[in-house]
């Protein structure tokens, strides 16, 4: 168990605009694409993230100074179908138009809930935005994140390839390790208050069962249905965001004879640094704990 990882990651922001070291600056949207970016570049620029710590993904509104910062940032690197990204980026690309901007999520394989065609193109409703929880996708991410930054440092280019090169293999032998544990799962279904493990359990065939529905929480009537499914499939553990509310989940594990386990499922920690600093990573953590409430046993 002590080589699992999960994608999970905590978001934490840094005010944009130029240092004093006098590196670019590079702006991510959320912290995991931080980790991408020092992965893929190193020491050659400064990386701020803009939603901070605590702050929600959808609903995040820039403050005054970091919208200045962004007119001295070299470009901002997007992840895609987020709230905070569709309602802030075109005011931004406004008020910065020598900001270049770049959507690492251009080749996602998104999971929405429904499609409805328009013409010639299709809208996507209900899409889930937490892309940076499988390896599978993550290696996409990385992809368009190696292509912006050579296209903002091209004097860098054999560098950030060589970074690229290695980053990618670390993500596959991070993949195969996933794949041999959950293989082994007696059972594969996992219950959880906020859905944000979907494209992780969609890669390795795991059945993720969400309390929240659409945001919302859960009706008496859902609340009855999920300690049905729990007590019929053996599951004793409901995982738990820190960020979230823990009340339901409670409620529901005294209704199941069960306990709350809290993950931290976005995490500033990288999913590689651990193998090197030989200290066990939140994402390893949050794994290990799935595997174990699946296995009936306690978490390392």
């Amino acid at each position: 168990m002590r080589k699992l990882f999960a994608f999970i990651f905590i978001f934490s922001m840094a005010c944009s605009g130029p240092t004093k070291s006098g590196k670019p600056t590079i702006a991510v949207t959320i912290l995991p694409q931080k980790y991408f970016v020092e992965q893929l570049a190193g020491d050659l620029v400064t990386v701020n993230v803009l939603v901070p710590p605590g702050a929600s993904p959808e609903l995040y509104s820039l403050m005054p100074s970091q919208m200045t910062g962004l007119s001295s940032t070299l470009a901002w690197i997007g992840i895609g179908k987020i709230g905070f990204e569709e309602g802030w980026v075109d005011k931004i690309r406004e008020s910065n138009p020598n900001l270049k901007y770049f959507d690492s999520s251009a080749q996602a394989d998104w999971i929405a809930g429904k499609e409805e065609v328009h013409g010639d193109h299709v809208h996507l409703h209900g899409v889930d935005p937490h892309i940076w929880s499988a390896p599978d996708e993550v290696k996409k991410l990385v992809n368009e994140t190696y292509k912006a930054l050579v296209q903002v440092l091209p004097e860098h280019r054999e560098l950030l390839l060589a970074n690229h090169n290695r980053f990618q293999t670390e993500i596959d032998s991070l993949d195969a390790d996933l794949k041999a544990t959950f293989e082994k799962l007696p059972s594969k279904k996992f219950l959880i208050f906020h859905p944000s493990l979907t494209y992780l359990a969609r890669q390795y065939g795991l059945e993720q069962v969400a309390m929240e529905i659409d945001g919302k929480e859960p009706s008496p009537k859902h609340l009855k249905e999920l300690a049905e499914i729990a007590k019929n499939e053996n599951i004793k553990a409901i995982f738990v965001q820190k960020e979230f509310n823990m009340e339901n989940a409670r409620q529901m594990a005294r209704e199941i004879g069960g306990e709350v386990i809290q993950i931290d499922p976005l995490n500033e920690i990288g999913p590689m640094n651990c193998e090197r600093s030989r200290q066990k990573s939140p994402m390893q953590n949050n794994c290990s704990k799935i595997v174990a409430a699946r296995n009936d046993q306690q978490p390392e």
